[in-house]
């Protein structure tokens, strides 16, 4: 919120808006410019328009006018990069029975069946 003052650089009307904005504890951040007859204050916890009706009636003909300033929203977080990620696998799978017999695990002497696995993955990012 900015507010336009007659005169800062005028001792009286200094203080007198000093004592008046530090009577509201939703006021924040005074900033005074002094060549300019400007104070720019931020308000908290409460509507600007209520501290703004407020003001104009304290101000009792040091305040020529108060605009209210809208901060801009906030920008969005960028999105994540996307990540691709190339997954190959290479099964190879050999069963064979302990008596050699048969090699794709059937085996008709009633040996028990060995199965190997065998794995090999290969990732890549883009």
């Amino acid at each position: 919120m900015v507010l336009n003052v007659v005169d800062l650089q005028c001792s009286k009307c200094y203080k007198k808006i000093k004592k008046l904005l530090c009577k509201f504890p939703e006021i924040r951040d005074q900033t005074y410019d002094e060549k300019a007859n400007k104070v720019t204050i931020k308000v908290v916890s409460c509507s600007p328009e209520k501290i703004r009706d407020k003001l104009c009636c304290k101000g009792c003909g040091c305040i020529t006018s108060i605009k209210i300033i809208v901060p801009p929203p906030p920008l969005p977080p960028p999105p994540p990069p996307e990540t691709h990620v190339n997954v190959s696998v290479n099964l190879q799978v050999q069963g064979f029975c302990y008596c050699q017999c048969w090699p794709w695990g059937l085996c008709y002497c009633g040996g028990q069946v060995q199965c190997v696995v065998t794995a090999e993955a290969v990732v890549e990012k883009s």
